[in-house]
This record gives structure tokens, sequence and C-alpha cells, in this order.
């Protein structure tokens, strides 16, 4: 193996090593492994180590002078000091030094004493790490900000204010309105009405402030679309990221809370079985398309407020004003306290706006739908905690299991209870309904920019919804389902961290834009935008504070969200590695290798036989292209069928193919084969005018699909034919497979060039085969 094949193939190696040392190293920091597994992982860091080593060495002859060559390699070089290995010399003297001939208490005092700092190690051998880390740098691509996102062209903009505004409603309701009174009521007594107030002014600013970026961007990414305008491509994944799992987490919370407040623990059994099928019924519903779904959820929202009236009425019928007497029981600060324990009340902003770019008119109707929804619910939760303590002592109240239930049963009796039991429970089923109808078009949008596997930005051409999104989040849902089954309060306060930087960030944009983007139109403009949410980011700190002081393992807890907000940084760096043209060669490589290994060729006959009925007939006149086709398929399908040609030219960006090509070429066939290697995907117009131009999978994959199809036409002969074949598969490594899925844009793309165009999709359970064919 020669010099430069060597540094070709470290070259390869670093990135992706990187990147699953820093998920070995998120596990090792956040959730601790056992010696074996640390073994395994210092390992794989000496692996890390010599191929940074052998990196260096090819580097010195690229810069032979020692202070230029480390002025311009130190974070290298600094990476390639094997700090793991002095960490396990370390860890041996001390180990050592606490086995000397001194008494057994003395030894297991010591031992002790460096177990309860083993923690701190791991931040510092994660230290040492960081100089390595800092080599994917070079992975992170500048941000594109399209004016137009592709599902604004797709999606039909049917709902109006009033629907838009129960949704909302639905959305941010969730269980905490019906739960969270008696909390209050724990913490501050009849003084948790002051709480409620001041909760509901701070949650009505953090809605004005929603409002404001969703006027300037009603698109359906939400959360990731203002964050990828403020903070760029890396943090608007690492921030869609941890709200894609916070979604997920909400679904799967809501809907396990929902069964457990309605069946017994005796029949646990069935929580998983009923939690799958309300999943399978709401993701069919969110197939359907917006029509469906907005008759669902308006259903449910208008279930869920006749709840409340009907629970806060009755109550001011059976007011007794002497429950307020004394108002203050508790310590001021005990206000301050209920707060946290309340704020629930008030997550699913970010639900709603995920429909911005469905709704009529969004620029108008988003901030008021925001605004007037969080006040809708401000009013109703306070009335409900009102009306709640003046008709149950706030003592009896504060320990209450179930609080609406109780006032049911107050107000009409046993079968009052049952009633209130059923209508609570379709509640909060709605609100699950709510975000498993919203929140895909997150992941949808996410996809549109390459941050995902493209496939998951399909939008289905009838019912108008993503619809491969919500399939993968109903199965990702019912696995977090499966693994939580009885720890509602567990997913909960996993949530709290995960809801509180999601907010945090989308407040912060509020401030970044007005100073970096001060001409963009801002239809709705929040007051104090530049101070306001710096004070409520103070807010979500002292809930932070809270959260830390008041939950039992709140640090454990805060390590497993801050580890699954962590893994977003290995994600984005492998999303970026996925689709990285090295890494696309190097995968066609390996599975030359396999096919080559198995003598099965990659283009199957059916196929094979449908492109020749498409491009041909051909004759011993034809001059053909054979344009990336793997392991030259195309062409060995041709000998095999002895079909005539006068040459053919083999273009292929892979030498490896290229190179098992040509040992498979028939020894009657080589003088009429002319094999050409593609640094770049682009058409080699040298090689003069072709009767039959096929391709493989390149319009998936060039970087400007016009220039490709004007490219080929200018080596097409009079009368030439065409034909594109591309494969798509459920998880795609295509780029461009959105577009190369729109018959509308392809045909009008061809017929730019003057080309005759016939478009032809076979769709599979799993599979999409598309043949794009003509003549010019």
């Amino acid at each position: 193996m020669t010099q430069n094949n060597v540094d070709r193939i470290v070259q390869l190696l670093i990135p992706p090593s990187l990147v699953l040392l820093l998920v070995v190293t998120i596990f090792e920091l956040f959730y601790g492994v056992g010696k074996g597994m640390l073994v395994f992982i210092d390992i794989f860091d000496v692996y890390v180590v010599l191929i940074f080593a052998i990196d260096l060495y090819f580097r010195w002859f690229e810069t032979p002078h020692f202070f230029p060559y480390v002025k311009k390699h130190i974070l290298d070089i600094i990476a390639t000091i094997p700090f793991n290995l002095i960490f396990i010399g370390i860890q041996g003297l001390v180990f050592i030094r606490a086995l000397r001939g001194v008494r057994i208490i003395a030894r297991v005092a010591e031992i002790a004493w460096f177990a309860r700092y083993g923690r701190l190690f791991r931040i510092v051998r994660f230290g040492t790490r960081a100089p390595r880390f800092l080599r994917v740098r070079k992975n992170v691509k500048t941000t594109t900000i399209r004016k137009v996102q592709p599902h604004e062209k797709e999606l039909k903009k049917t709902l109006s204010f009033k629907v838009i505004l129960l949704i909302t409603i639905n959305s941010i309701m969730g269980t905490g309105i019906w739960f969270l009174t008696s909390a209050g009521a724990k913490y501050a007594g009849p003084a948790s009405l002051i709480s409620w107030g001041l909760l509901s002014l701070i949650s009505v600013y953090i809605a004005m402030c929603f409002s404001e970026l969703t006027s300037m961007f009603p698109k359906a990414g939400g959360v990731y679309e203002f964050a990828k305008q403020t903070y760029g491509r890396f943090w608007s994944f690492v921030i869609g990221w941890t709200t894609s799992i916070a979604g997920s987490v909400t679904i799967a919370m809501l809907l396990l809370g929902a069964l457990q407040y309605l069946i017994p623990i005796r029949y646990s059994f069935l929580y998983i079985p009923i939690a799958i099928l309300l999943i399978v019924i709401f993701s069919f519903v969110a197939f359907r398309g917006m029509q469906t779904s907005t008759y669902v959820l308006v259903t449910f929202a208008l279930i869920t407020l006749t709840a409340i009236i009907a629970i806060i009425v009755p109550g001011f019928i059976n007011f007794q004003p002497g429950n307020f007497d004394p108002f203050f029981v508790f310590p001021t600060m005990n206000i301050l306290l209920a707060i946290f324990f309340i704020a629930e009340t008030f997550f699913g902003w970010e639900s709603a706006i995920f429909l911005s770019a469905e709704t009529k008119n969004p620029t108008k109707v988003m901030p008021k739908a925001l605004i007037y929804g969080t006040l809708i619910i401000a009013i109703l939760s306070f009335f409900l905690a009102f009306t709640a303590m003046g008709t149950i002592p706030w003592t009896e109240y504060a320990n209450s299991v179930a609080p609406l239930r109780d006032l049911g049963s107050v107000y009409f009796g046993s079968t009052g209870g049952v009633i209130f039991s059923v209508l609570i429970f379709i509640s909060v089923v709605g609100a699950t309904a709510g975000w498993i109808v919203t929140a895909p078009r997150l992941l949808m949008s996410i996809a549109e920019d390459k941050l995902f596997f493209t496939q998951f930005a399909k939008i289905h051409p009838k019912h108008k919804s993503p619809y491969i999104s919500i399939f993968f989040q109903a199965f990702v849902v019912s696995a977090l389902v499966i693994i939580g089954t009885g720890s509602y309060e567990t997913l909960l306060h996993m949530l709290i961290p995960l809801i509180l930087v999601v907010y945090s960030a989308v407040l912060l944009s509020v401030v970044i834009l007005r100073f970096k983007k001060p001409e963009l139109k801002r239809p709705y403009k929040v007051i104090f935008g530049k101070t306001g949410p710096f004070v409520t980011i103070l807010f979500m700190i002292f809930l932070l504070i809270m959260f830390i002081r008041e939950t039992h393992s709140a640090l454990d807890i805060l390590r497993v969200s801050g580890g699954l907000i962590a893994f977003g940084v290995p994600a984005y760096f492998a999303i970026e590695l996925f689709y990285d043209k090295k890494y696309v060669t190097l995968r066609r490589n390996i599975v030359v290798h396999l096919s080559h290994n198995i003598h099965k060729l990659p283009l199957p006959q059916l196929t094979f036989n449908r492109i020749i009925s498409f491009a041909g007939p051909f004759t011993n006149k034809t001059i053909i292209m054979a344009y990336n086709f793997p392991l030259g398929s195309f062409t060995r399908r041709i000998f095999k069928g002895n079909i005539p040609f006068k040459r053919i030219y083999v273009a292929n960006q892979s030498k490896e193919e290229i190179r098992v090509f040509k040992e498979n070429i028939p020894v009657k066939y080589k003088e009429l084969i002319n094999v050409h290697f593609l640094r770049t995907v682009k058409i080699p117009s040298e090689l003069g005018t072709v009767d039959s131009f096929i391709s493989f999978n390149d319009l998936g994959h060039v970087k400007d699909m016009s220039v490709f199809v004007h490219s080929m036409r200018k080596v097409l002969s009079k009368n030439g034919t065409f034909c594109f074949y591309i494969r798509h598969s459920l998880i795609n490594m295509s780029p461009n497979a959105l577009v190369v899925e729109d018959k509308k844009k392809i045909l009008a793309l061809f017929r730019k060039e003057n080309l005759q165009v016939t478009y032809l999709k076979k769709r599979r359970l799993f599979k999409t085969k598309i043949f794009i064919y003509g003549r010019k």
C-alpha cells in the first residue's frame, strides 16, 4: 500500500472515529460505564491517538519545518498525547499506595476517597479529548436560508383563526391544569392564586415572544426555523433535536399519565397495548391530513373546554369565602416555590406553531392564537384554582390525588366523579393527539435541510401530510411507552430541563434577531424585545434551580436529559458525514466488494429490460454512455444479453468499481469500452456525442440538476435517447430525493431544455423506482 493510500485512508477514518469517540464519551460522562466497558473505551481512545499520530506524520511532509509545523498543527499534537494511559497510571499508583502496608480501614478510606472523585476524573478525561473533537469542526457546513421552504409549496393553508386557537389551547393544556391546582395549594395555600397570576403574566409574555418569531418565520419547523435564522446550521440542529426528543417524551408522558389516572394500577398490563393502539389511531388521523386532523383536534378541544367550564361554574355556586381565611399561611417565598410546581400547565407553544405553514394568513393569525390561547388557559386555570379552594378547604384539596375527580364528586355525587375522570382522560388524550399530529412537521423541516434522511421530508401527494415522519414518530413513541411504562413522573422530570433549554433558546433568539436582522419585517412585535426575554430567561433559570432543589434525584435526571441533548452533537456530524461525497463513494466501494464476492449485479434483469425498452432500441451503430452504474452493471448486462452497440463510455466516480469492472470486461469487448473516472458528478463532454445516455441515481446527488440536464442534452446526438433510473428506499441517502420525486418539477426541468420526456414511478412498500426517459 502506497503512502498516499495510507494517508487517504487515515483522512477517511478520522471524522467517523471522532464521532464514535464522542458518542462513547457522552455515555461515559453522563451515564457512567462499567470497568469492562472502560477498557474498550481506552483501547478505542488509543486507536484514535494512533490515527492522529499517523496523520501528523504525513502532514510533516507538507510543512517540513519544526516551528511552522507546530504552529499549524498544535491542537492535533495535543490530541495525540495519550492522557487516558496517563490516568490509568495515576489510578494504578493510587491503588498501590492504598494497598501498602497500612491498616485495612486506611486502605478502604483511600480507595473510597478516590472513588468519590471518579466523576471528576470523567470530566477531566473528557477535557483531554476536546482537542481531538475540534478536528470535526471542518464538517460544520454553512447555513443556507431559503425564502420559501419546500413544504410551503405542498402543504395546504386550511386552518382558520378559530381552529388554530382551539388547537393551541388543546396543545398547551396537557395534564397541568387538571392536576397542578392542588400542587399549588399544597405549597402556598390560598396564596397560590398569586402564583397563578404571576405565572400567567410570564406565560403570556413568552407567548408574545413566540408570536414575534412566528410572525417573522411562519414555517412548519417552528423553533428549529427560529434557531436556524439565529444560530446557524449546527445549533439549529441541536435545538431541533432537543425539541424532537421533548415532543416524543411529552407524547409518551401524556399517554401514560392519562392511563394511570383512569385505569387502576392492578390493571397496568393494559397500559402498553392501549397506549400503542391510541398512537396508531392518532398517527392514522395525522396521516389522513389536516382536514381529518382538524375535526378530531377541535372535538377534543371543545370537550376539554366544556369539562373545565362545567367544573368551574358549580364552584361559584358552592363557594365558601371562609376557606381563604387566613390567606397567607406559608412564608412569602412559597409563592415563588409554588410557581415551579404549576409551571407545566403552560408548556406546549412549540406544538401549536408547527402548524404555521398550514394556517391562513399565519403572520397575523398565529400571534393572535398563541396570545389569546395562553390568556384563556391562564383565566381558566386561575378560576379553577379559585373555585376549587373555595369549595374544598385548601388543606384537604392540597392532599387530593385526583383533584378534579374529587370536585366532580362534591358537585354531582359519585357519578359526577366518574364522569369527570373520563372527561379528564379524554382531554389528556386529546392533548396527546395534538402532539402526534403537529410534531412530525419538525422532523420534516429538519430533513428538508438535509440534516436528517431526506425521505422524512416527503409529503403524501393526496393527504398532504409528512407521512414518513409520522410513521417514524409512531415507532419512536411506541418504544418510549414500552420503556417508560409506570414512569410518568420520571418522564415529566426528564421533560422539564429539555423544555427549559428550548424555551431559553427561543427567548434569546428574539434579542439576537433584533440586533442581527433589524431590517426583517415583524408583523407582530413583542414589547421590551431587547430586555424582556433576558428577564424571562432568569425565570427559566429559577425554575431549573427549583427543579434541582425540590426534585428527588434531580441531578441524576439532569444528567439523563443533558446526555440526550449532548447526543445531538455526534448525530449532527454523523448526518453531515452521511451525505459527504467521500463517504457516499466509500459506501459504494463497500457495496462493490460485497456484490463482487457474492457474484450478484446491483441492477436486476427486469429493471435492465425496462431501461432498454425506454432508451433503445440499440444497433451496432449506437454509442452509449453508461453513467455511474454500480460495478458497471448496466454494461455487463449488455454483455450478457449480447445487445448490439458501437461503443460504450462507462463513467464512474469510484476507482474501486472501475477496477472491478475492468477485470470483468470480456476480451471481445475490450476495444469497444472506454472507461472514464469521474472526479465530480459532471458529464465529460470531451468524449464527444452519444446516441443514448443512461444514468443511475445521479439526479439525486448532483449539486445543480438543471446544469446536469443541460450538460446531458449537449452530449446527446440528434434524436438521441436518455433514461435516468433512480432508486429510493425508506432510509434514503439521496440529497435531492424530494425534487426527484416531484413529477411536475422534473418534467418542467427537462422540457425547459426542449427534451421530450416521460416520468414513470413504481412504488413498493419500502422502495420507489423512478424512470425519467425520453428523446432529444
